[in-house]
């Protein structure tokens, strides 16, 4: 079995998250993909989060119903504190010994990536995903981020998807600012949100 991860805050999750996930799951040909919200992120210690995990992963469960391959892991909102991605790969390569597990990051993340705890043995553990950003990265430095990344000859891999510039913090201050968010999320998460009241304050 082949198993996609994509990590985050989803705070709240949107249409860019779903449509990188769907190409995702069509270009490694994956039979599941796996959504595990943060509990709490180890690079965003300071930041409020405004939803509480628990609304945020019934969020992602909501925005991601629809789509037969997806799934939702509350993985690392049951742990709680700080995730850690190597914790989440040994938790789903404890759950499906059998699968290949696949983790995608953003091209802004892969720049960081030296920095993430034991990254080196998440690459040994897991094979690592990059969403192509051809605004980010010029083909040079992609190609010294492979070098970087690339671990025991396995190489990261590189997956296109459609430029959308939506942002869960610009979802947030539309919210705030009583604006509409339509077309950047599901209508299910935008009618959680208005049921919820979040981000209003």
């Amino acid at each position: 079995m082949r198993i996609g991860i994509i990590g985050g805050s989803f705070n709240p999750i949107h249409i860019a998250h779903l449509i990188i996930a769907d190409r995702f799951v069509d270009q490694l040909n994956l039979d599941r993909c796996y959504f595990v919200p943060t509990a709490r992120s180890p690079f965003k210690i300071d930041d409020p989060m405004l939803a509480s995990a628990e609304e945020r992963l019934q969020m992602v469960q909501l925005a991601t119903e629809q789509h037969p391959k997806f799934h939702v892991s509350d993985v690392e909102v049951r742990r709680g504190g700080v995730s850690y991605t190597i914790d989440t790969v040994a938790a789903m390569q404890a759950e499906h010994p059998q699968a290949e597990l696949f983790v995608l990051i953003g091209s802004d993340q892969a720049v960081e990536f030296v920095r993430w705890h034991r990254w080196q043995d998440l690459l040994g553990q897991s094979q690592l995903c990059i969403v192509r950003r051809p605004f980010l990265l010029t083909p040079e430095m992609e190609e010294r981020l492979t070098e970087t990344l690339t671990v025991d000859s396995r190489s990261p891999v590189w997956i296109n998807a459609p430029l959308l510039e939506i942002s869960s913090t610009d979802i947030r201050h539309r919210v705030r600012q009583d604006k509409s968010i339509n077309y950047l999320t599901t209508k299910a998460v935008r009618d959680f949100i208005n049921e919820h009241g979040l981000y209003r304050r």
